[in-house]
């Protein structure tokens, strides 16, 4: 199963980057492949990093823009180059079973809610996993919740994504673990 994460490419502190650590090295222990926006920074990197020490596939989605100044992780095994970053949304959905958005910023907001926006329309299939390591999404998913309570989203919004706060919840949300 190839697994679509979303995440910040700024270096963040331990309370961040264990959790991701730990959660990778369980998703790639049981066989997943990495499907992420292809750079070596962040937690991207921390992501990458942890798919690449148990060997398991990486496929990066790059961007031709940023390819001129960011440099792509060294333990790629499959790069998708596309011009614009919504043509990336694409291809990263493409290649891609499931989706988690581990903490990030604009990128990682725009990526995940135009992701849920595509399950909501049935365009994509796959689990949507809002991955709440040290809390990070809470409010985000508070938001939605409002949204819904308040008539602007349709109430069967809530099974359109999870909210897991151990690897163990993630494993269980995409059936790799009873």
């Amino acid at each position: 199963m190839n697994i679509c994460m979303y995440a910040s490419a700024n270096a963040l502190g331990p309370e961040y980057t264990v959790p991701v650590k730990a959660l990778c090295d369980q998703l790639a222990s049981h066989g997943c492949g990495l499907v992420f926006g292809g750079y070596a920074d962040g937690l991207m990197k921390v992501a990458a990093d942890a798919f690449y020490a148990h060997g398991a596939p990486i496929t990066g989605v790059v961007t031709d823009f940023f390819d001129r100044t960011q440099a792509r992780h060294p333990g790629l095994t499959d790069v998708i180059i596309c011009r614009t970053l919504s043509e990336r949304k694409d291809e990263m959905a493409r290649v891609s079973q499931a989706f988690i958005a581990l903490p990030g910023g604009i990128g990682t907001l725009d990526e995940i809610f135009s992701t849920l926006c595509q399950k909501s329309c049935g365009q994509i299939d796959g689990e949507i996993i809002f991955y709440n390591a040290a809390r990070f999404w809470s409010t985000a998913v508070q938001m939605l919740r409002e949204m819904k309570d308040k008539g602007f989203i349709r109430p069967d919004l809530d099974g359109a994504y999870r909210v897991c706060d151990t690897p163990q919840e993630v494993l269980y949300a995409l059936g790799l673990a009873k």
